[in-house]
């Protein structure tokens, strides 16, 4: 059973989580997700909405055609939209908790992201869920 926190740890809790909260727009905006084609000739980089931030063409991809070049940057730039959809849930994990993360990967079509039988750690502010493998050295070891 674990024991009872004080009010200052949950005090502290409470300002360790508005400080990661404080940062979410920051943290958010710097998230980048790119994808690159077969032949690494087209490459794409877009923000957390999708919105292109870099478009990086080879004289080769010229070659593809209007058509081609055109479906194949639509379709880059929805892989690298994904990818940091997926590191922006990853983020947002880290203040809200697993679970929280988990259903946001689900209602964001993210849900083939997640690994079969993903563990789930609740999040409790001030608690690491790892704390039971830490190997604590004595001192003057």
């Amino acid at each position: 059973m674990s024991e009872r926190r004080t009010t200052e740890r949950l005090l502290a809790d409470a300002d360790e989580r508005l400080r990661a909260t404080e940062r979410l727009p920051e943290r958010l905006g710097e998230i980048r997700g790119w994808a690159h084609n077969g032949d690494e000739n087209v490459r794409v980089t877009v923000d957390v909405h999708g919105g292109l931030q870099e478009l990086r063409l080879d004289e080769s991809a010229l070659a593809l055609g209007v058509d081609e070049l055109g479906a194949q940057i639509v379709e880059l730039a929805h892989r690298a939209q994904r990818a940091a959809l997926a590191e922006g849930v990853h983020v947002l994990g880290d203040v809200l908790g697993d679970a929280a993360a988990l259903d946001m990967m689900r209602s964001a079509g993210l849900a083939d992201e997640i690994g079969p039988d993903p563990e789930v750690i609740p999040y409790t502010p001030g608690v690491d869920p790892n704390a039971h493998r830490w190997r604590v050295i004595p001192p003057g070891e």
